[in-house]
Order: structure tokens, then sequence, then C-alpha cells
């Protein structure tokens, strides 16, 4: 049956923690637009490459917090604890590699996918690249402590470690970047210290913790703790590999509109992160909810239930948000001081995506944060592979290429991957085993 004060008590500290992540981002952009339009699409085409490796640290943070909670609802804490410590390892390591793999190739990564922008743009690039990649370790045990602790029902902890490392970012940001003028320098610094000290904090905190503790646990990873993780956390990682590659691709495809709609599609998908905070809040308590109604061996028409408020509440939150944006659209924009070209096409693709985010978007996100939540990763990232390449990235093309609908036909095409998502999730909770009831009787094999 649906807790709503669980629910509750999971939800508001999740959007303080992602409410504090987008405004952070805003506010880094805000600081780093004084340097120029060409710093802020240098920041913008490294946070696309970044969020293609991030990805791979949050998906299998994904796996490893559906084993857990999964693991919790069965009344089975050792095993929660082992799948912590095992799954941090190895997303660490994976990291190191990644971020040693930038360090040396980032240059000529960045003249690859971009090399239609302008050469102070990609200089800016390569030094923010270098100071992102150095972070990547201490973003992946962040990431993957995090989901944790979520997975675990402790959503404060993160939402704590959020705050005191926004703050530490902003801090150090302003005094490099206005007292010191080391400006894209400065930016990546500030991200560079940030992680870090969430990074330790969180340690800490799942060192000395009295629900899921890592203190005497084995560092060795094991085949039977590690393999529910991936089963889960691959496909997840796959999906979100081709998803935000080919995001990647099409923000190649802007920089070859110019630099003036490269700043405005940063700006206006800042803007659009500020007012989806609920729905990625709700994202990430699905995960949790779900898998420990599953690992509670809550089937059927009860979890039928609970994912359909989930996706109700998202819709309310979003309708909220977007209605009390909507009129203070003039003013957020005005504090990325963008010349008069950049900030029409910011209004023009903000005002497509508003009127359909609130309706289209939970049900293209939430619903498959639960459906994945059962243990049907693989499902999942078939349909958002299949859409993102052929709606969206197919889109974009054909928009830059063959029309001239420039920035707006691209998000046009971003709204309708949105309803092919939703369309073909819906379908497949309808089918889903331990959605429908059909497996009622049967446990999910990563527990």
């Amino acid at each position: 049956m649906f807790d709503r004060k669980f629910f509750f008590r999971l939800l508001w500290p999740v959007l303080i923690e992602q409410a504090l992540a987008t405004t952070i981002g805003m506010v880094n952009t805000m600081m780093v637009s004084g340097v120029g339009m060409t710093a802020i699409s240098a920041v913008s085409i490294v946070t696309s490459l970044n969020y293609l490796i991030m990805n791979l640290f949050t998906s299998f943070a994904t796996g490893a917090t559906v084993v857990v909670a999964q693991s919790i609802g069965a009344g089975n804490m050792e095993r929660a604890n082992r799948t912590a410590v095992q799954s941090i390892v190895v997303c660490v390591l994976s990291a190191v590699a990644c971020g040693l793999t930038f360090i040396i190739f980032g240059g000529a990564t960045v003249n690859f996918l971009f090399g239609e922008a302008e050469e102070q743009v990609k200089q800016y690039a390569k030094v923010y690249l270098n100071y992102s990649a150095l972070s990547y370790p201490f973003l992946a045990a962040f990431s993957m402590a995090a989901g944790i602790m979520r997975g675990s029902g402790d959503t404060r902890s993160p939402m704590r470690i959020s705050i005191l490392s926004n703050v530490v970012n902003v801090g150090v940001g302003a005094l490099c970047i206005y007292l010191l003028g080391w400006g894209v320098t400065g930016v990546g610094i500030a991200l560079l210290t940030s992680r870090i000290a969430s990074a330790f904090l969180i340690g800490l905190i799942l060192y000395h913790n009295d629900g899921v503790n890592i203190r005497k646990m084995s560092f060795k990873p094991e085949k039977a703790i590690i393999a529910p993780v991936l089963r889960i956390g691959v496909p997840a990682g796959i999906d979100g590999l081709i998803f935000h590659g080919g995001k990647l691709i099409i923000q190649t495809f802007v920089t070859a509109l110019g630099t003036a709609a490269l700043a405005a599609n940063s700006i206006a998908g800042s803007i659009t992160e500020l007012i989806n905070i609920p729905g990625s809040s709700l994202s990430l308590v699905a995960v949790t909810i779900v898998g420990q109604a599953i690992g509670s061996e809550v089937y059927g028409k009860e979890l039928r239930k609970t994912i359909r408020l989930l996706t109700g509440y998202t819709i309310l939150l979003l309708m909220a948000t977007t209605l009390i944006m909507l009129p203070l659209l003039p003013v957020v924009v005005q504090f990325y001081s963008p010349p008069e070209d950049v900030k029409d096409m910011i209004f023009s693709v903000l005002h497509i995506v508003l009127v359909v985010m609130p309706f289209l978007w939970p049900i293209a996100f939430v619903l498959p944060s639960c459906i994945r939540s059962t243990g049907d990763s693989t499902s999942v990232t078939v349909v958002s592979v299949l859409s993102m390449w052929f709606v969206r990235v197919l889109g974009a093309w054909f928009t830059v290429h063959h029309t001239g609908w420039g920035l707006n036909g691209i998000w046009i095409f971003w709204c309708a991957d949105w309803v092919v998502r939703g369309i073909a999730f819906i379908i497949r909770s309808k089918s889903s085993p331990y959605i429908s009831g059909k497996r009622w009787q049967e446990r999910p094999k990563n527990v």
C-alpha cells in the first residue's frame, strides 16, 4: 500500500538537493557569462560530454539503489551493506579510467566533436574539460553513495552534503572568477573542489552510519554481489550512454547553427532543468519506493496504484512550477545578460517546451524509472535508444540540414521524443510481469 508519509519524507530532501544542484549550475553559468558568450558555450559543450560520463556513474548507482532497496525490503541488511561498499569500489575505479582518458585525449575529443565552434570556445572547453576529468572519481563516489543512501530510505544525508558542497562551489567560484579573474579556469577549480568535499563527507557518513554501513565490509568485489547490480546498471548505462550520446550529437548540430544558438540552447536548458526539479526528484524517489515494494512482494494492483500516484504527483508538481515560472521568465533570462538575438531564441524555445513538459515528461521518464525498479532494465533501454536516435537525433539532423526551423525545430523533436517514449512505456507497463501481477508469487531474481 502506498505510504504517503514515507513518500513525502523521501521527497522533500531530494527536492532540496535537486534544487540546489540545478540552481548552482545556473549560478555558475551566470558567473561565467561575465567572461562572454564564448565561455558559456564552452562550459555548455563540456557539460554535454560530462553528462555522457556521469551517466555511467548514475546508471551503476541506479543498479545499486534498486538492489539495496530490494534487500532492505526483504530484511537483508548484510547484503545491502556488501552491495554498498563493493559498488562504490567498482564505480570509483571506472571513474579513474574515464578521467585519465579525458585528460590525455580531451583536446582531441573537443576538436573532433566541435570542430566548427569558434577557436576561443574550443580553448575554453579544453581547460574546463581537464578540471572536470580530475573530478570524475569524486563525483562517482558521491553519486554511488547517495544512490545507496536513497535506496535505504535516507534522502536527508545526500541533501545536507549537497548544501555544503554547493556552498563550496559558489564560494570558490566567486573567489576565482570575480577576485582572481580566472574565468573558465575558476569555474573548473570550483567544480573540482566541491566534488572532493562531497565525496569526503558522504564517505564519512557511510563509514559511521547506523543503517547501511561500509565499515566492516570487504572491499574486494564478489560476483554474487556485483552481478545483480550490473544486471540493472549495465542496461541503464547503455540506455544513458546512447541517450546522452545522442544529446552530444545534437549539440554538434547546434554548434553548426552558431555561437548565439549554442549559448541560447545552454541557457534554455539550464532554465528547463530548474523548472523540472520536481520531475528529476520524483524519478529518484520512484526507484526507492518501487524497489522496496518489490522487495516486500508488492505486485499487481497495489504496485500499479503506487506507480500511478508517483506519475500523478509529478504531473501536478510540474504544472505548479511551470505556472510559477512562466511570468518570471523575463527576469530569470536577464540574469544571464544575453544579447537580444540570444534572448529571442531562448524565449521561443522555452514557450514551445513548457506548454507540453508537465504532461509528457512524467510518463516519458518517471514511469520508466518505476519499470526499471522492478528489475526490467532491458525494455527501458530498448525504448530509450530507439526513440532517442530515430526521433530526437534524426529530427535534429533533419531540422539543421533540410529546414529553416533552427533551434526551435531541434526542441520540437525533443518533445516528440517524449511522446514516443511515453506511449511505449505505457504499453510495456501493461505487460510487465510484476506491474501486471502475472508473477505475483515470484520474487525478483536480483534479491
